[in-house]
């Protein structure tokens, strides 16, 4: 897929070692073209972590929400972040994403992106 400027959605920028340069973003959720679900794709780009994907939904509401809470995940999962590098607004925790019971459905979105992340 084409990532175009004009496609992000959102964006935010955590500090590593106080320093802005752990970016991630959310593209527009856009439906399949067979219409059956929609993706979201998103792009984190830190030091020492690069990794883009995309999460599904039945709607663009569910694929930005879980592209949302993957990424809160995976900035979690880090390489900066397990060192104790990353932070956010002084978190050094969570970074603003939403906490893990808003949703009962992201313990299996945190387990897929563990499970992935020990391949």
């Amino acid at each position: 897929m084409d990532e175009r400027a004009d496609d992000v959605f959102a964006t935010r920028t955590l500090e590593v070692d106080g320093v802005p340069c752990f970016h991630l973003r959310v593209f527009k959720p856009m439906p399949e073209d067979d219409g059956a679900y929609w993706r979201c794709r998103y792009v984190i780009e830190g030091p020492l972590t690069r990794h883009s994907g995309s999460q599904c939904g039945i709607d663009g509401m569910q694929a930005l929400l879980h592209a949302i809470y993957i990424l809160g995940v995976e900035a979690e999962l880090s390489e900066e972040n397990l060192t104790g590098r990353l932070s956010w607004d002084g978190q050094s925790k969570h970074f603003g994403f939403p906490p893990g019971d808003a949703d009962p459905g992201r313990a299996e979105v945190i387990r897929l992106a563990q499970q992935s992340q020990s391949k």
